[in-house]
């Protein structure tokens, strides 16, 4: 049977392909063999035929055949999943040649789905007659199916029999056919609706509310603000569904004159407020215009509950004006953690240099390491650039000992040469806690990597302060990445005395290490650099202990001739046993020539 598929498939294809479409009678193969699909078989004959409806776009006459092929696909004898195949694409490129064929699909059960789907689509006017025709006879799921159908048409001519199943005994029904006719946007629809809102079913109310919204927003984009508005009005009193009571009051400020700016505030001085209806409200505050919006509406700041009063300062985070971010710089002492927390969010993103004394105030004050960090992480998104950075710095100079630590790591987290300026002004103070504070905020900018500061500490590594030497030494030590290795190797093959090379050495041992998980011919040579500029056993021991790690063939080359070097004898026996595992697959005979050696020198001594 397999081979059999696979033959016919072949043929289809053989058939099809060269002029994309011959005949109707070529599609033959495909269409028997589309017609048994069954789920969980092979997809292949549904692919071909989407893959020849999509070539078919210019070309009607093809399309026009490959229509008549999905047709014969709604056959009696074919599959429902063949059926199914043939409505979802017959409601894309179907016409009204389809409506024949759909309709006897229509008639049963089992099947009336698949058609809804294709008729609910359909651009020909007579699906729409058809669907309206089969609605009094149809029954249960079926009616359902055709109600939602009518709905996604759309059409004026819907309305009446729509209507009539508005007011069915069968809630289900009922609800859908006034979902159906909230999406029909005509008068006729919307009177239903309206009366529908008078009668105040219960069992109907959530569908007509949903479906008079959608009234009132046809009403608008017609530009029948009025006619909106009152839907909106009434609908804002009559019901409690958050949903449609945030959507009425959304349009309603969409549809005001002046913006809404009135009602906004209406709502914001309510009592109790309204948290769904104040998030609606504040949300269109960035879009008001006029001079005094922001000091307006900041004045109803204290009378709304915390989280209400976040989104205020949110939206006036959005309006960026002075007004604006005066009323978020005032909140960062508020008494809520949640709107502080808002408040430095917003100053972070808005201010520059001027917010720094503020900003350092809070730090100080800040009752928890989290409302500290919110603090720090202001001051590190402010703008404002270099400028920023050294008011940064005259803060850190003025601020009580506790303090300094938290703004050096803001300037760790800035980075840039004015900040690894102070910072290495900070590492070489007397003050142990302090210069030991600047020190770790060096290493997180070596961390972090940024072009700027590296550029800072390799020009101060060669400064004339020795202390600031040593301290921008030990931060290009803990550099990430290779950027600092030429730097470093400098330094450690000609270092001012023993410590500086011990430091030179141990960062950048540390960077080969983390080149060794893609090892090359360029990590080689660096291994191969610090090897050279070796002056003692304990250098070699240290650099053997990561030159293990590194799976290249050339490593062994590097770590055998050290098998002779009593002091590192043992290291070397190591390196050259996991370099040679690592190895050992895709170079064997330089793996197995390396474990003979080890064993020799083993032997011999």
């Amino acid at each position: 049977m397999k081979s059999l598929l696979a033959i016919c498939l072949l043929a289809a294809s053989t058939v099809l392909r060269p002029g994309l479409l011959a005949a109707a009678a070529d599609l033959d193969p495909l269409v028997a063999l589309a017609a048994r699909y069954e789920s969980g078989g092979s997809a292949e004959p549904l692919r071909q035929f989407e893959q020849l409806l999509r070539e078919s776009g210019g070309d009607p006459k093809a399309r026009a055949e490959l229509e008549e092929a999905l047709i014969r696909l709604l056959a009696p004898d074919t599959t429902f999943e063949a059926k199914r195949f043939a409505c979802t694409h017959l409601a894309v490129h179907g016409s009204e040649a389809a409506l024949p064929a759909l309709a006897e699909l229509l008639k049963r059960e089992e099947t009336a789905g698949i058609a809804c789907l294709a008729l609910g689509n359909l651009s020909s006017a007579k699906a729409g007659d058809q669907l309206r025709a089969a609605l009094p006879e149809a029954k249960g799921a079926v009616r359902l199916q055709i109600v939602s159908a009518l709905g996604r048409r759309a059409e004026a001519a819907s309305v009446q029999p729509l209507a009539r199943l508005a007011r069915d005994a069968d809630a289900a029904v009922a609800a859908a056919a006034i979902r159906a006719l909230g999406s029909i946007d005509a008068a006729a629809a919307r009177d239903v609706m309206a009366s529908l809102r008078r009668e105040a079913r219960p069992a109907v109310a959530a569908a007509v509310a949903d479906a008079s919204l959608n009234g009132a927003e046809q009403l608008a984009a017609s530009g029948d603000r009025a006619g909106a508005s009152s839907v909106c009005e009434e609908l804002l009193k009559a019901t409690c569904l958050t949903h449609i009571r945030r959507g009425a009051l959304g349009l309603l400020l969409r549809c005001d004159t002046d913006g809404g700016a009135r009602r906004i505030g209406q709502t914001l001085e309510a009592a109790p407020p309204d948290a769904a209806l104040v998030a609606v409200a504040i949300a269109r505050i960035p879009e008001l215009r006029g001079a005094d919006v922001s000091k307006t509406f900041g004045a109803a700041l204290p009378r709304l509950p915390p989280q209400e009063q976040v989104l205020l300062l949110e939206a006036l985070a959005c309006r960026a004006d002075a007004d604006a971010r005066a009323i978020i710089q005032a909140q960062i002492g508020a008494a809520e953690p949640g709107v502080r927390h808002a408040a430095l969010t917003a100053v972070g993103t808005l201010e520059d240099a001027s917010a720094v004394p503020l900003l350092a105030r809070a730090l100080a004050a800040a009752a928890t390491p989290e409302e500290a960090k919110d603090v720090q992480l202001a001051m590190a998104g402010l703008r404002g650039g270099e400028t920023t950075d050294r008011a940064i710095g005259t803060a850190l100079r003025h601020a009580a000992a506790k303090d300094r630590p938290p703004l050096m790591t803001v300037l760790a987290k800035r980075g840039g040469d004015v900040a690894v300026a102070t910072l290495l002004e900070h590492a070489c103070e007397a003050d142990e806690c302090a210069a030991h504070a600047a020190a770790h905020a060096l290493r997180r900018i070596a961390d972090s990597g940024d072009s700027a500061s590296l550029l800072a500490l390799q020009a101060a590594v060669t400064g004339h302060d020795v202390r600031t030497r040593e301290a921008a030494l030990h931060a290009l030590a803990a550099w990430r990445g290779v950027a600092a290795w030429d730097t470093l190797a400098g330094i450690y093959l000609k270092p001012e005395n023993a410590a500086q090379h011990a430091l030179a050495l141990r960062g950048l041992v540390r960077i080969a290490g983390e080149g060794n998980a893609h090892p090359d011919a360029v990590l080689i040579g660096r291994y191969r650099q610090l090897l050279d500029g070796a002056r003692n056993d304990d250098d070699r021991k240290l650099i053997l202990c990561v030159l293990a790690g590194a799976g290249h063939p050339d490593a062994l080359t590097l770590a055998l001739p050290l098998l002779d070097v009593p002091g590192v004898r043992a290291e070397a026996v190591q390196a050259v046993e996991r370099i040679a595992e690592a190895v050992k697959a895709t170079h064997p005979d330089k793996a197995g020539d390396a474990i003979r050696k080890v064993k020799t020198a083993q032997a011999a001594h």
